[in-house]
């Protein structure tokens, strides 16, 4: 049996786990690739599946699965960000590019400050503080305001 006819046995195995799992920029030749590489590894190290065609199922089913999903965690590894593909489709992150929010190194900075700013406040004070956070109205809004820009001018986010 020549190794095409082999992979057609456990293709339909490749085409389930592309329906279920999303790996980022595979198409389907992606994944017939990688499913020939781990039936032609299964197949070496163990070449008497090429008779058993109940065992093969089971050993590369299993194979390819754990492959993938090995695939799957570098992909979202934090600590492999740099090993991610650079291009990104333009159509699929579009809504991404207008967005001007805070960094996350901003974002930390601001709310330190704000809890600084908050723990020296009196309670009532801070009964007032909470009230600005709930954008209420009330007696000496505008002067806590005053005082909190003046507390975050040193804070200047990028633009």
């Amino acid at each position: 049996m020549d190794f095409k006819e082999l992979y057609e046995k456990v293709r339909g195995i490749v085409l389930k786990c592309r329906r279920e799992y999303y790996v980022h920029l595979w198409e389907l030749s992606d994944w017939d690739q990688e499913g020939m590489m781990v039936l032609y590894e299964l197949v070496s190290r163990h070449p008497y599946l090429v008779e058993e065609e109940a065992h093969l199922y089971v050993y590369y089913k299993t194979k390819f699965r754990n492959h993938i999903k090995d695939i799957l965690r570098k992909q979202e590894s934090q600590k492999r960000k740099l090993d991610r593909q650079v291009y990104e489709e333009v159509s699929e992150i579009g809504h991404k590019l207008s967005l001007k929010g805070l960094y996350l190194d901003e974002l930390v900075i601001l709310r330190d400050q704000l809890k600084s700013y908050q723990k020296q406040l009196s309670p009532a004070k801070q009964e007032q503080y909470e009230r600005l956070l709930a954008d209420e109205r009330f007696k000496g809004r505008k002067s806590m305001l005053r005082d909190l820009s003046e507390h975050l001018r040193d804070f200047k986010p990028r633009e």
